[in-house]
């Protein structure tokens, strides 16, 4: 049975890296510490313009001279781990990082010590934040879902002079019998008594 350590490297050999940097001696460096590691390496440099699908970790290099627009594109992308490459903690860098949200660091002059921290702290916060956000996504629906319910057993109780527990409990055996999302019955009534 693999053990947890054997299983966190399998997975960083399952990563899809994308290196932005310029190509120098720091690049080559880390595209065979990549390598080394068992990543699934790409590299380009200048940013592209849109990332390219398939990517699950992004290392790219922040510098002032970026254009703010250029790397935009890192800030909509949810589940890619980023990790920003700087050579100074300027407020602007550090401005940059907030709005890019990234979830790991990396100073010049680059060594291999800490990028395999890196990496995996990133990869791991990426999901996590993932997770999150696949969660509020649900309770936003479960909240408009309930709020769509709640504004039907309003009609209904009003319209057939029912307490709310009983236009509920109509609602509810209705779904049951027809078997049909409570919800989709809900957004029903709702439409028909704007009629």
């Amino acid at each position: 049975m693999p053990t947890r350590d054997q299983n966190l490297l399998r997975r960083l050999r399952q990563m899809r890296v994308l290196l932005i940097h310029p190509d120098d001696e720091e690049r080559k460096m880390l595209l065979a510490h990549l390598n080394r590691i068992g990543c699934q390496v790409d590299s380009t440099w200048p940013a592209p313009e849109s990332l390219p699908i398939h990517v699950d970790v992004v290392l790219f290099l922040l510098a002032p001279i970026n254009d703010k627009s250029t790397l935009s594109w890192l800030a909509e992308e949810n589940a890619i781990a980023r990790i920003a490459i700087i050579s100074f903690e300027t407020p602007e860098i550090l401005t940059q990082l907030e709005r890019l949200n990234v979830h790991g660091v990396l100073s010049k002059p680059i060594r291999i010590f800490g990028v395999l921290a890196a990496l995996t702290t990133a990869i791991g916060l990426a999901r996590h934040e993932s997770r999150l956000k696949r969660r509020i996504q649900s309770l936003d629906e479960t909240l408009k879902a309930r709020r769509k319910i709640e504004q039907a057993v309003k009609i209904l109780s009003e319209t057939k002079n029912i307490s709310e527990e009983a236009a509920y409990k109509r609602l509810r055996d209705k779904s049951q019998t027809s078997q049909t999302a409570i919800t989709n019955i809900a957004e029903a009534i709702i439409a028909s008594s704007d009629i």
